[in-house]
């Protein structure tokens, strides 16, 4: 969920052509798998996970890929150490990240991968802080955004609404000054915006510009937040931690997150760091602005989209959360387990492994499908029905630290589009098509139009 377009990453796009052919012949014939990772995927997912479970919690493919369906059976394989990440499910398993390496590698990854997950566990909280001493003016925003439209015969939810009130809420948690607001605004059009095709020159330029200048706004002001530090989140991740290690599990995290991007096995290297001082580098501090905004953002847009589509289209729910707007934490809760942004990720057998009394062979490409785990009939009563009063048991499944960052972020975000919403608008009336965005690894909306007035 990136600038990458359709989630391949350029260091294997070279790779890819006879095995992307073979993806989209086999999508042609009616291979269910095939059709869901085929970039040009605008299908009903959810139809298409419900004929594989059929067969069972796993499905084999025609691709070469496992899809597993079930909740434990997906639980089980997030949390197995045998399942290591790969990004790309049209990436040929052998450019993938080695199942088996020497062993000072594969310790290397586990140290990192275990390293990683803490210091995610410390990130993630430090969104809410951070955007809560804000609450007012994040509020006043969202209200805003509704009365700019209120004049006009509809909104587009996600260009008027979401996308706009995500930038907002990522303005206070960065701390970022009024006077760069427009621009932090233009940086994150460019950076958090979904390419659905192969980018031309110009936005690779434009891009790259945007990094730069992202770089160059998080430099001055991590140089003034540790002079005056505030609330925000950097004044958060430069602040000391305690101890000798300050600041250690952050920069480790900020390490996985950019070979991560790159594609690259992690090793140890524990001279590497340079963090005995207990300082952030400025380029780390910059590396995580830029995943809040080219992961994050997308995915609490998405989120915000496919929540207000999913109560638009049950009026009894809508009402239920107008008459009660501190259930929209209880809304967010529902549309990640009823339709999910981030659909389904890839993991890779190190060796073979039992799932859901299935035998994976070593290497084997494994489609965990998250969206498919939280229908599960036998995990989740009526699991079709999007309802307010569901209780949140068994938990949502998140695939690693990096998604839970981002979903810490949408759930924020969610929350206060919801609420706003709530206030606003009686009634929640679609107008004219709305738009999916294509592929099916993220569900989410280009453009969903409501009814603007605030009255019926």
């Amino acid at each position: 969920m990136n600038n990458r377009p359709n989630d391949v990453e350029p260091s294997c796009a070279g790779t890819l052509g006879l095995h992307s052919m073979r993806t989209r012949l086999l999508a042609r014939t009616g291979d269910p798998v095939a059709k869901l990772i085929a970039p040009d995927f605008r299908g009903d997912a959810y139809a298409l996970y419900e004929q594989m479970r059929v067969q069972g919690p796993v499905h084999r493919s025609r691709t070469g890929l496992f899809a597993v369906l079930s909740y434990d059976g997906c639980r089980q394989v997030l949390q197995d150490p045998r399942f290591s990440t790969c990004e790309s499910p049209t990436r040929p398993a052998a450019t993938c990240a080695p199942a088996r390496s020497e062993p000072t590698r594969t310790e290397g990854r586990c140290s990192s991968a275990k390293r990683s997950d803490e210091a995610y566990a410390i990130a993630g909280p430090l969104l809410h802080p951070a955007l809560h001493r804000s609450a007012t003016r994040i509020d006043t925003a969202a209200h805003d955004l509704l009365r700019r439209h209120a004049d006009a015969d509809s909104i587009d939810l996600v260009d008027d609404f979401a996308f706009p009130l995500v930038v907002a809420c990522l303005s206070e948690v960065l701390g970022v000054p009024s006077a760069a607001s427009e621009h932090f605004a233009d940086m994150c059009d460019v950076l958090g915006r979904p390419v659905h095709a192969t980018p031309s020159v110009a936005r690779a330029e434009a891009v790259k510009d945007a990094h730069e200048d992202l770089a160059a706004l998080v430099i001055r002001s991590e140089s003034e937040r540790r002079q005056s530090p505030g609330g925000d989140l950097i004044s958060r991740l430069t602040a000391p931690r305690g101890g000798n290690d300050t600041g250690n599990d952050v920069t480790r995290l900020i390490e996985h997150v950019q070979r991560y991007g790159r594609q690259e096995t992690p090793a140890t290297n524990p001279g590497r760091s340079g963090m005995a001082s207990g300082k952030l580098g400025l380029e780390e501090i910059a590396a995580v602005c830029r995943t809040l905004i080219t992961s994050g953002l997308e995915t609490a847009v998405c989120l915000i989209g496919n929540a207000t589509a999913a109560l638009a289209a049950r009026p009894d729910q809508w009402k239920t959360l107008r008459t009660a707007p501190h259930l929209a934490t209880k809304a967010v809760n529902e549309i990640l387990r009823f339709d999910p942004p981030r659909q389904f990720v890839l993991r890779i057998a190190s060796e073979q492994a039992e799932v859901a009394g299935h035998s994976l062979p070593p290497h084997s490409r494994v489609l965990v499908m998250l969206a498919a785990a939280h229908r599960d009939p036998h995990r989740f009563p009526d699991p079709a029905r999007f309802d307010l009063a569901r209780s949140s048991q068994p938990g949502h499944l998140t695939a690693d630290g990096a998604m839970g960052l981002e979903i810490s972020l949408a759930r924020l975000a969610g929350e206060i589009a919801l609420w706003t919403l709530a206030g606003r608008l009686p009634h929640l009336r679609p107008v004219g098509r709305a738009v999916r965005r294509p592929g099916g690894s993220v569900s989410g909306f280009t453009h969903l139009s409501l009814r603007a007035s605030a009255t019926a």
